[in-house]
Order: structure tokens, then sequence, then C-alpha cells
């Protein structure tokens, strides 16, 4: 038995979020999920039965508990045992760091239970999510706790502000390139030096630009494979993928797959229907 239900966010919070997902599953099957880069901090509480977490992160067990997962740079796997809810908030790109008091660097590869933090905010909303049945309850418990996170955050004074629009800039440069803008552009195109890109950016983003450049070539590569016909995904011309997307050759383009999901592009292709989560306007 699966439900699974995926919601916008509010005006107020959408320059932040990406969306909501509620997923109740229950399987007496033991099957791995497998869980791929896309660009996106999340926060997410486990409710239920335990989850292990086998892989590239940490091997790890989750039961009725809140956690933020930080930029992961491989893919990892994730076992649900028995009946589960997961609630889940996927950040936008940038959209983490007004809601934590810490560079998103520092929980890069990481999935820190919520407790760890020691904010009392959050805290406050994994009890309250903890006691909500209704879909509709649980998404105004998130988005009320999220808007008094951000009234309380002088989120407009003057070094948040300029430094969010850099970061903004350049995450839709590298989007509209690709995943194949240059470092020294982007820095350029910010106004700042290579060094002070690259520590503003891992601030805001959680991984530096370099690897967040790849993450979004790979994912582009999954948009174009998710536009295409059905039929042609086992035929799928790695020539065409090369070309298209900037990489040196067809082994450049496997081994970033394979970084990043764990199989070729064809392997992929023959086990699951691809999609990009990065580009997915759901």
């Amino acid at each position: 038995m699966e439900s699974f239900e995926i919601i916008k966010p509010c005006t107020l919070l959408e320059p932040f979020i990406k969306y909501y997902w509620i997923l109740d599953y229950e399987s007496n099957i033991v099957e791995p999920i497998r869980v791929i880069p896309y660009g996106c901090v999340q926060f997410t509480l486990y409710l239920g039965a335990k989850i292990n977490s086998l892989g590239s992160i940490n091997d790890s067990s989750y039961k009725d508990q809140a956690v933020v997962s930080g930029q992961i740079s491989s893919f990892f796997d994730v076992v649900p045992q028995g009946k589960i809810r997961l609630i889940n908030i996927v950040f936008k790109p940038f959209g983490a760091k007004p809601f934590f008091d810490f560079p998103i660097s520092e929980i890069k590869n990481n999935i820190i239970p919520i407790r760890d933090i020691k904010n009392c905010d959050w805290l406050d909303l994994e009890n309250k999510l903890s006691d909500l049945k209704d879909n509709k309850s649980i998404i105004n418990c998130l988005e009320d706790n999220l808007i008094r996170k951000l009234e309380k955050k002088t989120l407009f004074n003057s070094y948040f502000s300029v430094n969010y629009e850099r970061v903004l800039l350049a995450v839709n440069r590298i989007e509209n390139s690709k995943g194949n803008a240059n470092i020294k552009e982007l820095s350029s195109l910010v106004c700042l030096s290579d060094k002070q890109f690259n520590r503003v950016f891992a601030d805001y983003i959680g991984i530096n630009p370099k690897h967040f450049l790849r993450i979004v070539r790979y994912q582009s590569v999954l948009l174009k494979l998710q536009n295409s016909n059905l039929k042609e995904y086992k035929d799928v011309d790695l020539h065409d993928l090369v070309y298209d997307f900037g990489y040196y050759d067809q082994s450049h383009l496997i081994n970033n797959f394979k970084e990043f999901t764990g199989y070729t592009p064809r392997e992929y292709i023959n086990l699951f229907s691809p999609c990009s989560e990065y580009f997915s306007n759901i």
C-alpha cells in the first residue's frame, strides 16, 4: 500500500521551497530504494517503522525522528521496513540557508537529527508534526513554523540580501547553461573573486560551485531522457548526450553518471523511468 502527495508551498515561501511531499508506505518486502544527488537540502520526519540508510553518506537507522539532509555527493540506498510515514520539505538549492543558523556546507554528506541542531523552533516542529494525521494540517503546521522563522531572521540585512542575490544569479546561469558554466565567468558575474565566490556559494548551497555544476549537468541529461520517447530509452545515443551537454567523451559521461547514480546511463534507463528531480516542475 502506498500513498504519495506533493504539495506546492505558499507564495511567501515559494522563493525558498521547491515543494513538500508526504509518503505513506507499507510493504512486507524489504527492498532498497536508490537516492541520487539532485542539488537540494531536505528536512524529513520519519514516522512508523525503522528505515535504514546504506551507502555513501553513512549507515544509519531512522525511526520517529526529524532530520535535515545536506547536499550529497553520491548515491545511497534507503531500506524501509514495514509501515512508514515520511513528511518532507525539499528546499530550493539556495533555499535552506535562511532557516538554519550555520553554513549549509557544514552538513554536506550528512543526515543530522534535528535534536542535534539544538534549535527550539525545529524541535517544536518535530513534536507538533508527530501528532498530526491529515495532510492539510501537516502542511499548515510546516508553513506556520517556517514563516515564523523567516520573520525572526533578519533576512534583509545588507549582507544576506546581497549574497542571496549573488547566489540566485549564479544558480540561474548554471541552470541555463545546463551545468556548463565557467567558475571564473560566474565569479565575475556576481562581482566576487573566485575564492570569495566559492565560500559564499558553499555557505548557501552546501557544496562548492564546481560540484554543483556537475550535478546540474547530469540532472540535465536526466531531463532530456525524461522528455524522450520511451521507445528510445534503451537505444539512447551516447554521442548525442556527450555533444549536447559538453562532456569530453563517452567515458566522461558514463563516469559522471555512475558517480551520481551507481549505474551507467543504459543500466539506469533499463532499471528506472528517468526523471530529473532538479528540473521537474511538479
